[in-house]
């Protein structure tokens, strides 16, 4: 017999902090997703799909004391791994493996490793 429902534990009521979020959120949110728009490449539909992770916002409410500066890598890292993660979704084992090495190479020489693959370009 398949159960035709199911109950979530509450997990906010048993949490003893308070939901604080970074006062630059906005600011910090809308300019990393500025950013990642700007070379990722993505179709239009992942694009919404992008917009509606807020990234940015989950970073604000991870790091709600940080200063502006520290929220944006933060957020851009944040934006950068999520995007990552949906590329290497679509790809084959051997694209994900080249994408894998192309960030690794960026990560290991970014002022003389040259691409023009999304992937590479953000990493810088």
């Amino acid at each position: 017999m398949r159960a035709r429902s199911f109950i979530l534990p509450d997990l906010v009521s048993d949490c003893p902090y308070t939901l604080r979020c970074n006062s630059n959120c906005e600011a910090v949110a809308r300019a990393s997703e500025a950013w990642m728009l700007e070379d990722a490449n993505l179709s239009p539909k992942r694009r919404d799909a992008f917009l509606r992770l807020r990234g940015g916002e989950l970073t604000a409410a991870c790091y709600p004391d940080t200063d502006e500066a520290c929220l944006r890598v933060a957020a851009d890292f944040l934006n950068f791994l999520f995007s990552l993660d949906d590329w290497s979704d679509e790809f084959s084992m051997e694209d994900t493996c080249g994408l894998a090495q192309c960030v690794m190479c960026v990560l290991h020489d970014p002022d003389d490793f040259q691409t023009e693959k999304a992937a590479g370009k953000l990493a810088k």
